[in-house]
């Protein structure tokens, strides 16, 4: 079942596994909003899945991973699509097809070498997270036929870098009718000054900060999708723990993988890995392209 077109196409990563039909369901959601086509692959990974001693005819080549996809892909009415196997390294080749793609969307458990990619040690995650196309990660916990809440999250630190994640979340947004809640999370340092010598004694200064930082991020973006309601609210906790909290309540997180806040750490590993443990909607990391 192939379909040629110009765009580039939405790639997810697929094992056979709940999980990887999870990740499925939703990349081709993602490519029918984007009206663009979906690319589906299986990576065989020998050194996992196949014994030292296996016999030739006892090779996995894909065929009923496959065939489970395309079932899913008919049951859903989705046509555009690729589907296709190859061998390898999962998380290396995801990331090299991913150049040729507009979006990489992979499940949070079941993908293998990949998982451990994403979800693993600080050195593997820098790797990870170094596509230059938006990076979805699908929860095992998702599911497809709840009903949507209509609502995206996005992490704010008020970079730069961050632009690129406001931009991919206001786009999204205006596209499927979603509001977006935009939250700035702060966790308070011993070195802030003492509560008695602050002007109002019952409004936070940080908080203050943060609503103006908030403000002037959402400003110019709101102007130029004037269509899309926004909300917007500074917390004082970590990062994880509040957008693993409003995730609850939303069809996606989306955050950017440079920054100048703790959100920046989703680059080094400890953020990422909590919030891609614990979010209950998927997750979009976008880097900024100049990095």
């Amino acid at each position: 079942m192939v379909t040629e077109s110009a765009e580039l196409p939405v790639l997810v990563g697929i094992d056979g596994s709940r999980d990887g039909l999870i990740a499925l369901t939703w990349a081709a959601a993602y490519a029918a909003v984007q009206k663009a086509p979906l690319h589906a692959v299986y990576v065989v990974d020998d050194d996992r899945h196949v014994p030292a001693a296996a016999p030739p005819d006892g090779l996995d080549d894909g065929s009923e991973v496959l065939r489970d996809a395309l079932d899913e892909l008919t049951r859903l009415g989705f046509r555009a699509a690729s589907l296709e196997v190859r061998r390898g390294h999962p998380a290396q080749l995801l990331l090299e097809l991913s150049e040729r793609s507009q979006a990489l969307v992979v499940g949070r458990r079941g993908m293998g070498g990949f998982a451990e990619l994403v979800l693993g040690s600080t050195s593997q995650m820098c790797t990870a997270l170094a596509t230059d196309v938006p990076l979805i990660v699908v929860p095992d916990t998702w599911d497809p036929a709840a009903p949507a809440h209509g609502r995206y999250v996005i992490g704010i630190d008020g970079s730069v870098d961050g632009q690129d994640a406001l931009r991919f979340a206001f786009e999204l947004a205006d596209a499927t009718g979603a509001e977006l809640l935009g939250v700035h999370a702060i966790e308070v340092r011993e070195t802030y000054p003492d509560p008695n010598n602050w002007f109002d004694p019952a409004r936070q200064p940080w908080i203050t900060t943060a609503d103006e930082l908030l403000g002037q991020t959402l400003e110019g973006w709101s102007a130029k999708y004037p269509d899309v309601s926004v909300q917007s609210h500074g917390v004082v906790d970590h990062p994880v723990l509040v957008l693993a909290h409003e995730s609850k309540e939303a069809d996606l997180v989306v955050v950017g993988g440079l920054g100048r806040t703790a959100f920046s750490e989703l680059r080094m590993g400890s953020v990422a890995r909590g919030l891609l443990y614990h979010s209950h909607c998927p997750v979009a990391v976008i880097h900024h392209q100049g990095r």
